[in-house]
């Protein structure tokens, strides 16, 4: 039985998972289980195979103490989004989202609602073997970039040159997508989230 933790996101007095990231949690027979920030969460983290920091306006404490846990422990984790910019920022987490490594890109082109909005270009080994592909098009709907860090590897870019995936080094699975692949159902998505799963 295979566990996913998944971080809330407080929408409109609501705390929010989307229906889409359950979706595909559950069609490779693992069980997600929602996190809810501002409680401690110590002995729920601690049952979770894998986690999935989503995206979202910015992130929270409950998503730096999942990170660095998974960091620690070496257990896999997907960063979707804000849940990438967090997971680039955590040797800056006693700065806010407008810091110098996550900064406003001010480029409607990557913020857009449609399905299919540009291409990345798959640079690294490691999202190649997860992908089967040197360029596939994404969705797109951030606000903010990341900018480079030393710890982590940059797998992708887009073709104005944002950061589109990292992954840290000498881990079974701790990787960062700027796009949302819970929303698409094509191959390279879905390739994305059975393996992430498989790693768990």
């Amino acid at each position: 039985m295979v566990i996913i933790g998944i971080t809330a996101r407080l929408v409109d007095g609501v705390y929010k998972v989307n229906e889409s990231l359950i979706e595909k949690i559950k069609k490779y027979k693992a069980i997600p289980l929602v996190i809810v920030p501002g409680i401690d969460n110590s002995r729920f983290i601690s049952v979770c195979n894998g986690f999935i920091i989503p995206g979202g306006f910015t992130w929270h404490e409950t998503d730096e103490e999942i990170i660095k846990y998974a960091i620690e422990n070496d257990v896999p984790l997907l960063g979707i989004c804000a849940g990438m910019q967090a997971l680039a920022n955590i040797h800056n987490f006693d700065k806010d989202i407008l810091s110098d490594q996550t900064i406003p890109i001010g480029n409607s082109l990557h913020d857009s609602k449609d399905k299919y909005v540009h291409d990345i270009n798959v640079i690294s080994k490691f999202l190649y073997g997860i992908l089967g592909s040197k360029k596939i098009r994404v969705n797109s709907r951030h606000k903010y970039k990341v900018e480079k860090q030393d710890y982590f590897i940059i797998d992708a870019y887009s073709d104005d040159g944002l950061i589109e995936a990292i992954h840290l080094p000498n881990k079974k699975f701790i990787m960062g997508v700027q796009w949302h692949p819970e929303d698409l159902d094509d191959e390279f998505s879905q390739n994305i989230f059975k393996i992430f799963i498989k790693k768990c």
